[in-house]
């Protein structure tokens, strides 16, 4: 069924989630549309996979940087915003995979999942959580962190802003204020607020 969640998960890039039959899910990965209804019993829960399967192939990159030499000689405020500038980029460069996170979070609001599916999701989604917080003791022990603050507060005011505005310049410009020719440096500016509360 790796092959179905590979398959759902290009569909809902090129269209949206509700656009995508479980047809068109099955005749693309090559098996019965009753066999994927066996596995997955609603697009909700298929689109949990997807969701999951993205964000683990989206955080490849920061995988490779977690695990590199260059990263375990940074201070923890220098870890902080690499990783912070990382996913910032990771966005801009994946404004597909932005609109489909965009899209299931709508999904989620409105349909509702099954508790297991949604943790699962959650995991690959926070993933890297732990490694944002050892930064973070790490940059208070080495002195390049100045300032103590409630992390997992901080950790996700970040994120969510980060998603948030993503999902915003991924959508497009709605009113003729919103220009986003310098949309990157939104997110960039984000990232140096951040980095400046905590130094």
């Amino acid at each position: 069924m790796d092959r179905a969640v590979e398959c759902a998960a290009g569909l809902f890039l090129k269209r949206r989630i509700a656009d995508v039959r479980m047809t068109d899910v099955a005749e693309a990965a090559g098996v019965g549309v009753a066999t994927l209804y066996r596995r997955f019993s609603t697009k909700t829960r298929l689109a949990l996979a997807a969701g999951t399967f993205l964000w683990r192939r989206f955080n490849e990159r920061i995988v490779a940087l977690v695990e590199s030499d260059a990263f375990l000689g940074m201070s923890g405020a220098d870890r902080l915003e690499r990783m912070l500038r990382l996913y910032a980029e990771g966005y801009v460069e994946n404004a597909g995979f932005v609109l489909f996170i965009d899209d299931l979070d709508g999904l989620l609001v409105t349909e509702g999942a099954p508790l297991d599916a949604v943790v699962a999701y959650g995991r690959e989604v926070d993933s890297f959580y732990l490694i944002f917080a050892d930064a973070y003791q790490l940059g208070l022990q080495d002195g390049s962190v100045a300032r103590e603050v409630d992390f997992p507060v901080f950790y996700r005011s970040v994120a969510h802003a980060l998603m948030g505005v993503a999902q915003k310049l991924a959508r497009g410009e709605v009113i003729p204020s919103d220009d986003f020719s310098a949309g990157a440096q939104e997110l960039e500016c984000i990232v140096d607020m951040a980095v400046r509360a905590l130094r």
